[in-house]
């Protein structure tokens, strides 16, 4: 008779024992699953990090200035047009000589533009219909060897920051002997160029 209780008894004691060793290996493996959570989220992060990374280089600084409700600095995509990147900027104003500027050029990045009021002549500038027919003649065209600062900002695709490296590499060089010679101004390659080429010359 006790030795059927003592069968019981050890019976139910092995089975807790059991029992008590799945609760303690379910609690061990509870950590570990949650340190893959955490590394899963760690590399969710790492990819939104990557991908504002991406996004912020697919963007461009621009200065616009002259004739729109909240003329400065903006952030847009690169490839945008002028024509889209005046939304940004509240619109033009209703003096605004739109006829005088190119609405669909593709921006650059650290590129000025001046929206002129109609009837102002932007200094520099050369229309594309006169452009094209009188492409040899200097007038309207800024000399690269005697502008001043302001007068290069004015250009498409040269800011301030291009304007000081045009007249440091003069100073430095001696004066450009042909409108080429400007590619050799740090950051000034032929796409900023091809901008450039129709509206300066040199003396």
């Amino acid at each position: 008779m006790n030795s059927r209780k003592e069968k019981l008894l050890f019976s139910i004691i092995i089975i807790l024992c059991f029992a008590l060793s799945g609760t303690i290996y379910i609690n061990s493996q509870k950590p570990s699953e949650i340190f893959l959570q955490d590394g899963e989220n760690e590399k969710i992060g790492e990819n939104e990090k990557e991908n504002n990374i991406l996004q912020e280089a697919s963007e461009i600084g621009v200065h616009i200035a002259g004739q729109v409700k909240q003329p400065g600095f903006i952030w847009v995509k690169d490839g945008t047009r002028l024509g889209e990147a005046l939304s940004y900027v509240g619109g033009a104003l209703a003096g605004a000589d739109l006829d005088a500027v190119n609405l669909s050029k593709k921006l650059m990045d650290e590129e000025k533009v001046y929206i002129p009021k109609i009837g102002e002549t932007i200094q520099g500038a050369v229309s594309e219909s006169s452009s094209g027919q009188a492409g040899s003649l200097n007038a309207g065209k800024i000399n690269i060897n005697t502008a001043e600062a302001s007068e290069l900002d004015s250009l498409p695709g040269i800011g301030e920051a291009y304007a000081k490296r045009i007249i440091e590499y003069r100073k430095a060089n001696g004066p450009f002997k042909s409108i080429e010679d400007i590619k050799n101004v740090t950051g000034i390659g032929e796409k900023r160029y091809e901008a450039i080429k129709d509206l300066i010359m040199v003396k």
